[in-house]
């Protein structure tokens, strides 16, 4: 059995119905949170991919979680038999199962942690080999990824990251500098990683050195930027992938472009004015640079061309394959310029960094930029 929830950690995944999304994250260190009513009675549950899949709908941070949980969801009584709950969360596919009393009032959570499949991706590609020329002069004679946030480099706190959720074998693709990021990481011992490498001899963009891959993967496999900086659960990315049956995944983060004037909106006739709105913020869905792909993905890649991410989503869209998008909610800071690895150092100091990838709303979940 994965696991059986009560006491204190019962009550840390205890929420109201108007607790906020911003709020609910908080409680999620199981992907899931229990809602009760004023009495103490269960009404509603809310699990790691209901918040996501609403913020791509578009919820805020302060939507109640009452709007998105799950209402009245499967529940056994008090002192059901354990080969019985594993048998109902193995025929509903559930992974958290309320065990609730007579009044219905939650007294315990059962877990149920990779039993129904493996959600641990067989394999990570790292992408380090760009030069990062835009951090000059920090990386003229050191390769981005090792440049250090906080007391570990770029690539130790993604190996760290990777290693926490259960990853063994990542593979580092490498261009520039090579031989730098060889000499750290080694076989990757150090980490509790297999470490192995791809050498490009020439810079192939973000997805075309994938087909250097010495070997093709089995199944679905992960693949990300050697420049960022992140808390995401993998292992939510990995079940909401494989839930989804796309063929990739893109993950995604929502950015805000804020407009410093009155932007004018014209009438049908274009030559009234219908209304002005005064300093208007616009959201987009921007990529993260952290994908999960199937195998078959690699075969859409010209083999010794520059190919990059987006080249490949375009290219899997006009095959019909269906390309999903994945909200990254936790920490994540992209590194490539001057004021942004000086943000992040100066985030992690004032952060603490879980192991395991404790599920977190960050200061700039929404990034903001004023345009002039």
């Amino acid at each position: 059995m994965g696991g059986n929830l009560h006491g204190d950690k019962l009550e840390a995944a205890i929420i109201s119905p108007l607790t906020p999304i911003s709020q609910a994250v908080k409680h999620m260190d199981v992907e899931a949170a229990l809602v009760v009513d004023k009495s103490g009675k269960l009404c509603g549950m809310i699990t790691d991919g209901d918040i996501r899949r609403s913020f791509l709908a578009g919820a805020a941070l302060d939507t109640p979680v009452s709007e998105i949980m799950t209402i009245n969801p499967v529940t056994v009584n008090k002192g059901t038999p354990q080969m019985a709950i594993m048998a109902l969360m193995m025929q509903k596919k559930i992974r958290h199962l309320p065990v609730v009393d007579k009044q219905n009032r939650p007294v315990a959570l059962e877990l149920l942690k990779n039993q129904l499949e493996d959600l641990e991706p067989a394999e990570a590609v790292v992408m380090a080999g760009g030069k990062g020329t835009r951090l000059h002069p920090l990386t003229l004679n050191t390769p981005k990824p090792l440049l250090k946030v906080g007391k570990e480099t770029i690539l130790d706190n993604i190996l760290q990251k990777l290693e926490g959720n259960g990853i063994q074998d990542v593979v580092l693709a490498v261009n520039h500098f090579a031989e730098q990021i060889v000499d750290h990481v080694g076989d990757g011992s150090r980490h509790n990683l297999h470490v192995n490498y791809l050498q490009e001899e020439q810079a192939l963009g973000t997805a075309g050195g994938l087909t250097l891959l010495s070997k093709k993967p089995e199944s679905s496999f992960l693949v990300m930027n050697g420049d960022l900086l992140t808390e995401l659960d993998f292992r939510s990315l990995v079940k909401f992938h494989r839930e989804s049956n796309c063929c990739m995944t893109v993950c995604v983060r929502r950015h805000s472009i804020k407009i410093p004037y009155g932007v004018i909106e014209m009438a049908k006739d274009n030559l009234t004015i219908e209304q002005v709105v005064e300093k208007p913020d616009h959201e987009f869905l921007v990529n993260a640079g952290i994908y999960m792909l199937e195998p078959k993905m690699v075969e859409l890649i010209p083999k010794g061309n520059f190919f990059d991410m987006v080249q490949l989503m375009n290219a899997a869209l006009a095959k019909g394959w269906n390309v999903g998008a994945f909200p990254v909610l936790e920490y994540w800071k992209d590194i490539g310029q001057h004021d942004q690895i000086q943000e992040a150092r100066q985030e992690s100091k004032q952060r603490k960094v879980a192991k395991y990838g404790a599920f977190t709303v960050p200061a700039d979940f929404l990034v903001s930029e004023a345009v002039s």
